[in-house]
């Protein structure tokens, strides 16, 4: 399993928020290529980096910070926030970006991630954000009428197999992801799997490796040392 440092930039800092509120955020480090060479430093394998001014406003904010966390750490990259357009993803791959993350124009415009997952396939991902059973967008802001497992079933029709499923009820919120859910997801063939929200302890992270998930990505409880990358690099597989 591929645990994924979490760097979510916010006003050009490295930030956490709380259940995915843009006025309820911490700052952990002014620089965000500071926080991509800690976690290279200290063991990550892939980074997950989330442009959240480009959530909320649908544009590519951060896309200069991205790019510079991309030509400075020599571990692979994946981005996702405020990406609604072919122009955007091919950006942030020339960028050197390794996989894309789609949320809200996939929710809501199934035609158009069904064509990106005809050029782009493998350098996408679809990152389903739930409030209950209900896929949410705009930086978790509306709802949709989209549910989470017949969305997660649609995308792994069209080729596209990285889902990276948050419960925001539980993102920043260190109560342990949403393993009921994560279950039903992980049993769908040929997912790939990435657990996001809520990650707490290392137990959380060895209980999702149990379930033979893809990957598990990890914010607050990193940055705040309830799960340390010496604990991480112990879990083996990454």
């Amino acid at each position: 399993m591929i645990v994924f440092p979490a760097i979510d930039i916010q006003g050009g800092h490295a930030v956490r928020l709380r259940q995915g509120v843009k006025e309820d955020s911490t700052t952990y480090f002014d620089d965000p290529v500071e926080a991509a060479k800690t976690w290279r430093d200290e063991g990550a394998v892939y980074l997950h980096v989330v442009d959240l001014d480009g959530a909320f406003s649908g544009s590519r904010c951060n896309a200069d910070i991205i790019g510079r966390i991309c030509n400075t750490v020599d571990i692979p990259v994946q981005v996702g926030g405020g990406i609604r357009s072919e122009e955007a993803i091919r950006a942030y791959l020339d960028a050197g970006v390794s996989r894309v993350i789609i949320g809200s124009k996939a929710v809501e415009d199934e035609g158009f991630i069904t064509e990106m997952a005809k050029k782009y396939g493998s350098s996408l991902a679809v990152s389903i954000d739930a409030k209950g059973d209900v896929v949410a967008t705009r930086g978790w802001v509306d709802g949709s009428d989209k549910k989470v497992l017949p969305f997660a079933q649609f995308l792994l029709s069209i080729g596209i197999h990285t889902i990276v499923y948050t419960d925001i009820s539980r993102d920043g919120m260190l109560t342990g992801p949403n393993m009921d859910m994560l279950q039903q997801l992980q049993q769908l063939p040929l997912i790939r799997l990435i657990a996001s929200g809520g990650m707490s302890s290392i137990a959380d992270l060895k209980k999702l490796q149990a379930m033979n998930v893809y990957g598990a990505i990890t914010g607050k409880a990193l940055y705040e040392g309830r799960i340390t990358m010496e604990e991480i690099r112990g879990l083996g597989g990454m």
